[in-house]
């Protein structure tokens, strides 16, 4: 190696120490400033670290209490969803959710679903896309072990059970396969904000003179189902449809 790629890389690599000891020592700041009850300053902190790229659920949720602890339900609630969307798992961020949106004014109830959509619903969301994946290799690897059995044992009974467990495991395993599949576009594929503004108008169309629909609060969840700039369509969770300024919500 040429002595010039060397140095490149001696460098890269102290740049990229300061680099992570200087996002450390932010965090260390926002820390203090939070147990110190100064949420304003631990807000700036810690929003600087993430535009700077360094994401992290623990950082969404720190960043979400100390909004909670300012009052901004909505930018609490906001937060609280990113580091779900990271460590949907997570016990503390899913209390701490709970607890802010148990605050929001609006209680939507969700629009009836058929029994088997909602079974369907139920089992897919009962784990995260990495979860079921996880799930999926450790019974593909166990089916495996089943058919390696079946293949070097020479006794009947222990041949049976590596052919019928292997078989099993591996239909299960493919069943596994599509639940994950579908957790993943599920995800993928829901565009969901917060409305961060005390409240906001719902029109008919993307227009101040649409016609008036209903009325949400700070904290609402919505699905976000067209975005033009300035107007953004949204769908609540009973089915209603209607247009809100871009400027009121925030994307998940």
């Amino acid at each position: 190696m040429k002595l010039n790629n060397i140095l490149a890389l001696i460098l890269l690599f102290i740049g990229m120490s300061f680099s992570a000891s200087g996002a450390d020592a932010v965090l260390d700041s926002a820390n203090d400033a939070y147990a110190k009850a100064n949420y304003e300053k631990a807000i700036k902190l810690y929003e600087s670290i993430l535009n700077k790229g360094e994401v992290a659920p623990e950082i969404y949720f720190n960043l979400g209490n100390a909004y909670y602890k300012s009052n901004s339900l909505g930018f609490a609630i906001l937060n609280y969803e990113r580091a779900k969307k990271l460590a949907p798992d997570d016990d503390d961020i899913i209390a701490n959710l709970k607890l802010a949106n148990q605050k929001t004014e609006d209680k939507i109830e969700s629009a009836p679903q058929m029994f088997l959509t909602t079974w369907k619903n139920g089992i897919v969301d009962m784990m995260s896309e990495r979860s079921w994946s996880v799930l999926c290799i450790v019974l593909i690897t166990l089916a495996l072990g089943l058919f390696a059995m079946y293949l070097f044992t020479s006794l009947r009974t222990l041949k049976q059970i590596g052919f019928f467990g292997g078989s099993i495991l591996i239909l299960l395993a493919v069943v596994i396969f599509f639940i994950a599949k579908h957790k993943y576009e599920k995800t993928k594929n829901s565009a969901t904000g917060i409305i961060t503004t005390p409240s906001v108008t719902v029109t008919g169309s993307p227009s101040d003179k649409g016609t008036k629909l209903f009325i949400l609060h700070e904290g609402s969840k919505v699905n976000i189902m067209e975005n033009d700039g300035v107007w953004t369509e949204i769908k609540i969770a009973n089915g209603n449809v209607g247009w809100i300024q871009t400027k009121n919500i925030s994307a998940i």
